[in-house]
């Protein structure tokens, strides 16, 4: 299908003035019409060098697993096997399911040759989904036409929690640079056990470098002492209907699953054991706490599989369930919500219980909810009601704390870089 340019109908506007000065002066009118034919020579000409749609090839490229509330790169590359230069406007038939900034991809293509350009777009739901086809309009030269192919390349992805982020803790893990991210560096030393050789990094005490080993690579390295611990850390996530709120762009349970991504890659790191659990209104997923390599794909394989539903969660199941499990004293994340006393009555007791065992940290949204103005009567009542639940949180969350169970307050922007950091300090 070919489809005119702006540029052509800004030309074959200014076509009118002739006819307009045509009233002044009969000469106007002739040129009016080498002024069309001119325009038309030009657009048939502008056609002619477009490339046919056999002469272009698109590949759609991206990576295995895409990450959910992250922004993915989606590359394409465009092989222009004419013999002319083009202009090419790209756009993806995404899945509905995720959303995107611009969709639109311009690339300027040269003869025999390949371009690539890219767009982000942003998961919004776990999952399996499938890319369409790509529309492309492919200007000429000259910029007066277009022609427009469709290309059916469909392409099947799983959306996961953000490996991105983890894959980004890791890398600055390695070089030490944590803090850039937001997340605390790991303590090192205290027992005088020797665990590995790196290069000096700013900030590291120049009592540890090793001579030795200096001289043999040419630049400074030290020794770094780390503490082996051996401890268990376990994330318990509750996929009730408490989680089902949205809160921001992904649900609560989106991000607990994020955060105890990043989290089982921190303890990993730390070389500590590392298990969850997951549940409703019962069990629907458990990890064995381990520190062997592939612990992180079988926590990430859990995390996968794990959604939100509108059943009200068992709080004392899932309690009897873990204790026959997890006998050792650990390190234990809840991730779930408190309401009031009344819906959160069971919640609070599994707290209790655990707290007798375990060292616990109760994870807790905070309040995103818009507050109410106070400026009629049914605002009014919004107002108090929303005060006395913030009030009686509050309450509950003291009270919790008088038996040892800490809690984390978090939103949407830190949850990951608080829970990882409140670990790491422990």
């Amino acid at each position: 299908m070919i489809v005119p340019r702006r540029k052509f109908l800004i030309l074959l506007a200014c076509g009118f003035a002739f006819s307009l000065l045509g009233f002044a002066a009969p000469v106007f009118g002739v040129l009016q019409y080498v002024y069309y034919l001119v325009l038309v020579v030009l657009t048939g000409v502008d056609i002619a060098f477009i490339p046919r749609k056999k002469e272009l090839t698109v590949a759609r490229e991206h990576e295995k697993f895409l990450s959910i509330g992250a922004g993915n790169l989606i590359r394409f590359r465009v092989a222009n096997k004419s013999g002319f230069a083009c202009r090419i406007e790209l756009r993806d038939e995404y899945p509905g399911e995720m959303e995107t900034a611009d969709d639109r991809v311009i690339l300027d293509s040269a003869p025999m040759s390949i371009a690539a350009a890219a767009y982000q777009i942003k998961p919004l739901r776990k999952g399996d989904y499938r890319f369409g086809g790509v529309q492309l309009r492919v200007s000429g030269r000259l910029g007066l036409t277009a022609r427009q192919y469709r290309y059916d390349i469909p392409t099947d992805v799983k959306v996961y929690p953000n490996i991105l982020e983890l894959k980004k803790y890791l890398m600055m893990f390695r070089a030490n640079r944590l803090e850039q991210i937001g997340y605390k560096r790991p303590m090192h030393g205290g027992e005088n056990e020797f665990d590995f050789l790196r290069e000096y990094l700013w900030g590291d005490n120049y009592r540890k470098i090793n001579w030795k080993a200096t001289a043999k690579h040419r630049y400074p390295i030290v020794e770094v002492d780390e503490k082996e611990y051996n401890r268990n850390v376990f994330t318990l996530i509750d996929a009730g209907r408490m989680m089902t709120t949205r809160y921001g762009d992904l649900t609560k349970l989106d991000y607990a699953v994020d955060a105890s991504l990043i989290l089982a890659g921190a303890a990993s790191r730390k070389k500590d054991f590392f298990g969850l659990l997951t549940f409703s209104d019962k069990v629907h997923s458990y990890i064995k706490p381990s520190r062997k390599n592939r612990v992180l794909n079988e926590v990430l394989s859990a995390l996968y599989k794990t959604e939100a539903d509108f059943y009200r969660s068992d709080y004392l199941a899932a309690y009897r369930y873990l204790m026959h499990r997890l006998r050792k004293n650990s390190i234990i994340f809840v991730f779930s919500e408190l309401y009031d006393r009344i819906v959160s009555e069971d919640l609070m007791r599994l707290l209790r219980l655990l707290a007798g065992h375990h060292q616990i940290y109760f994870v807790s949204f905070e309040e995103v909810e818009e507050w109410a103005k106070g400026e009629d009567l049914g605002s009014i009542a919004r107002k108090i009601l929303q005060e006395e639940q913030i009030a009686e949180k509050e309450t509950i969350v003291r009270e919790l704390s008088k038996t040892g169970i800490r809690t984390i307050r978090v939103n949407a922007e830190n949850i990951k870089q608080k829970v990882v950091n409140t670990y790491l300090s422990v």
